[in-house]
């Protein structure tokens, strides 16, 4: 890129100036004029003559370039005292020198790089170009011989050719091209990696301006065109923009571009006349940032889940604290209490029937419900606090669904319904579990319905898993406390202590099953528990 910058500011310089050329020459020299231009030109010029190749010409600079004066000496027996060898380093047959071509074939050679080697060991790299000289009558009498120590030039052309290439080597591991654009030329010059990077065919000019805005996403050109804007109306060569941008490449792949541009030419009148920039591809980099910033947000919300869970842990050890003293303290007092109450009902039975009777028997029943329900809040609490080992067997939930029922007692105003598909495959489940569960949700449904409603309990197959439904059609759930309704001590009802659904939640789980919800303040809520249908 840098030899195509280098050509056009030349052809550029060229284009103002004037070349002349000599109406005539004066080719009357004299031999001593001739001679002395000769020996003073920067060129070294030998001439040999047939049919030895005898030189019998050498001027000073061949001499010094030789480190010898070659004069007399035979070039193709001792060649004039040196090696010749070519670019490559092989060393150059007879019929491969240029002075054999020039002496024998009778061509011209012009411009061959060849490697010289002196007598005292010294190389040189020099310029050599042969032509055949002729007598009055058109016949070849030998050659004159012109060559010129390159050996600087040739170094400074390799340095400057492995620079070039080191260049390409860190642009393309960086994934960097770089480009000068001019702006009165509407040309580009760009490197091969910045072709590479558009997916581009490297060529000797970049695409025109309206051809690389058709590359950059569209979603991306109004904020690229306010930057530019921006650099290139602000007339100073401290100017620079840096931005990050899309491309869309022929095969349709999105790629990131970072670019920093700067204004790198004014003309006399401040206007602008070349700016230089580079073009980083940073997708790979980009999706990494993505991905690091992805783990980051995952990582802070495992770390708010642990610390949950870690509270959770801790509110449980609590809990299970709570739940043995209730166990002992409590629930002993309680089961005397139950003792006491059954023996007053049986006296109460037998007594002779009174106004007095039926109020006392209406109260013992009232003792009864409010003993029941410490109980339930007991068994709530110890079965949330306990390890569950669940004993499986194969359910049949057809039969086993109104059994259970049986046992909870449904106020006149509610309709109960149940549906259960005929050809229900048998579940392994644990019998106590699928009691808690269903008589706490049923419970609950109940205590949603105080004005009536409809419960309907339902079990269907379906893909593998048998599910078990509960809709009722009371209050619903407000949509604040959805979020929570499985966490322990969560409650919206005002004679409750929030253990129900926690411990629906840890039986469920501990079964291998789901449990989900709906529900919509005032047209009711349905529950909804899934489990994986018996391996046959």
């Amino acid at each position: 890129m840098e030899s195509k910058q280098r050509n056009m500011e030349d052809n550029a310089e060229k284009d103002n100036v004037k070349s002349s050329v000599p109406l005539s020459c004066d080719s009357g020299l004299d031999k001593k004029r001739l001679k002395d231009i000769l020996e003073n030109i920067p060129s070294a010029v030998m001439v040999m003559e047939k049919p030895d190749a005898v030189i019998t010409y050498a001027n000073k600079r061949a001499v010094d370039l030789h480190g010898l004066n070659p004069c007399g000496m035979k070039f193709f027996e001792d060649t004039a005292g040196v090696k010749i060898y070519k670019r490559d380093g092989r060393l150059c047959q007879t019929e491969e020198l240029c002075t054999y071509k020039a002496l024998r074939n009778g061509e011209t050679i012009l411009n061959v790089q060849e490697i010289m080697e002196r007598q005292d060991g010294k190389r040189l790299i020099v310029n050599v170009s042969a032509k055949p000289l002729h007598n009055d009558n058109g016949e070849s009498i030998g050659a004159v011989i012109i060559f010129d120590d390159v050996t600087e030039s040739v170094k400074t052309q390799d340095a400057l050719k492995e620079s070039e290439e080191r260049l390409k080597n860190a642009q393309k591991i960086a994934h960097v091209g770089s480009w000068v654009y001019y702006t009165k030329e509407d040309k580009a010059l760009w490197s091969d990696e910045l072709f590479r990077i558009f997916g581009l065919k490297p060529a000797q000019f970049g695409p025109t301006t309206t051809e690389y805005v058709a590359l950059i996403h569209p979603d991306d050109r109004e904020r690229i065109n306010k930057s530019m804007e921006k650099l290139l109306f602000s007339g100073s060569l401290a100017a620079e923009a840096s931005f990050d941008y899309r491309i869309i490449k022929d095969d349709g792949s999105i790629r990131t571009i970072h670019s920093e541009r700067r204004i790198a030419e004014l003309d006399e009148e401040n206007k602008l006349v070349k700016i230089a920039g580079i073009e980083q591809d940073i997708t790979e980099r980009k999706q990494i940032e993505e991905k690091l910033e992805s783990y980051a947000r995952d990582l802070e919300k495992l770390v708010e889940k642990r610390t949950r869970q870690l509270k959770d842990a801790e509110r449980l050890a609590a809990i299970g604290q709570t739940a043995g003293m209730i166990g002992h303290d409590i629930r002993n007092p309680l089961q005397a209490i139950a003792g006491e109450l059954y023996l007053m009902q049986q006296e109460v039975d037998s007594s002779p029937d009174s106004t007095c009777k039926k109020a006392v028997q209406e109260s013992l029943v009232s003792i009864q419900e409010q003993v029941d329900y410490i109980n339930k809040i007991i068994s709530d609490l110890q079965d949330y606090a306990k390890t569950l080992n669940p004993e499986l067997v194969a359910v049949d939930l057809c039969e086993v669904i109104p059994q259970l029922l049986s046992t909870v007692k449904i106020p006149n105003n509610i309709k109960a319904v149940e549906q259960c598909d005929k050809n229900l495959p048998s579940v392994r489940l644990d019998l106590t579990f699928l009691k808690r569960i269903l008589v706490n949700l049923v419970t609950n449904a109940i205590q949603a319905m105080p004005n009536g409603g409809k419960l309907t309990i339902e079990a269907h197959a379906k893909k593998g898993h048998v599910s078990i439904i509960v809709n009722d059609t009371g209050m619903g759930i407000p949509d604040e406390i959805k979020p929570k309704i499985f966490q322990p001590l969560m409650t919206t009802k005002a004679k409750g202590q929030g253990f129900g659904l926690a411990v629906v939640k840890r039986l469920v789980d501990s079964l291998g099953g789901t449990i989900t919800f709906k529900s919509k303040v005032g047209q009711g809520t349905q529950f909804k528990i899934t489990f994986a249908k018996e391996k046959e």
